[in-house]
């Protein structure tokens, strides 16, 4: 009879501590069916890309032939090659889930501190490499002496020679920075630049945003890429120049007609390598949200392909 109600009291016990975990654990119980959810009721002409039971962070790729993932809930980091489907490994950076841009698929612009050499917390500006992992150090012209990048209102010619004769340029709008490499930017490091707009604010040129980076190639007829997938500040074109994507939807390039019409603003990660759609990810949510409980157990949505209407 003794061990009969020991069996009981420890039956109650595990009864209470079971609850209990469930009460505190109740959203890690919730993961995989609601992840499930989100995986199967998804926004039509869609197909999933990335589950949203990974917990995935993407980024956009120029050429829109791969796709850079990070799993939250596995913490690998690849390139998802959208051709194939494969996983691609990636050098292992500690710089590059937060700090890191896509320029091309094998190269990453690792993004500096905004203080100077002189301070304690400066941090170069470097191009990551994905091909060997290596970092190249890039030379901030805004601290490289003279600092005066324009004389009587013309490019000083000790920097003029840092674009007309780069193999690569590159402009990021949100940061307002342009990058040029050097031909066999490996070998010359010390030819490869990053310049930010602010370095223009002595030039009377009427423009906004990274504008003034634009107009400074085109009039030094240097040719350049825009690397910027957010359409805060720029348009983003397809890879063959076919549409044009903006906030407010798809649109054929050099026109107004719209070929698909849906907010991108906060969807829109990249273009598909060959123009039958784009990549899309709807921003996660909130199990609990209010104005009095405030915001917790954030949850992941999948990242889809959405596909173009057939031309």
């Amino acid at each position: 009879m003794k061990t009969f109600q020991e069996r009981k009291t420890l039956i109650k016990i595990l009864a209470v501590a079971l609850l209990v975990l469930m009460c505190f654990n109740w959203p890690s119980l919730l993961y995989w069916p609601l992840c499930l959810k989100e995986d199967i009721f998804r926004p039509p002409n869609t197909e999933i890309l990335v589950s949203a039971c990974k917990s995935p962070i993407v980024r956009g790729v120029p050429g829109g032939e791969a796709l850079f993932v990070y799993e939250g809930l596995t913490d690998k980091m690849y390139l998802l090659d959208l051709r194939t489907r494969e996983k691609r490994h990636i050098p292992s950076d500690p710089l590059l889930l937060e700090k890191g841009i896509f320029l091309s698929p094998e190269l990453v612009w690792l993004e500096g501190s905004l203080v100077g050499p002189d301070n304690l917390n400066y941090r170069p500006h470097y191009i990551l490499d994905l091909t060997n992992g290596q970092r190249y150090k890039l030379v901030d012209l805004k601290w490289k002496p003279p600092n005066n990048l324009f004389e009587n209102g013309e490019l000083n010619p000790i920097f003029l020679r840092y674009f007309t004769d780069a193999e690569q340029v590159f402009i990021y709008h949100t940061e307002n920075r342009l990058i040029a490499l050097a031909p066999n930017f490996r070998q010359h490091p010390e030819k490869n630049v990053i310049l930010p707009q602010a370095s223009l604010g002595s030039v009377s040129l009427s423009s906004e945003n990274s504008k003034l980076l634009e107009k400074l190639m085109k009039d030094l007829e240097v040719d350049y890429e825009i690397v910027d997938f957010s359409l805060y500040y720029a348009d983003v074109p397809s890879p063959t120049r076919k549409y044009i994507v903006r906030g407010d939807g798809i649109y054929l390039l050099g026109t107004s007609t719209l070929v698909v019409n849906r907010d991108m603003g906060f969807y829109f990660r990249s273009w598909y390598y060959d123009e039958s759609g784009v990549v899309f990810a709807e921003p996660g949510y909130f199990l609990i949200s209010g104005s009095l409980t405030g915001s917790h157990f954030p949850f992941p949505r999948p990242v889809l392909k959405l596909r173009l209407p057939a031309p």
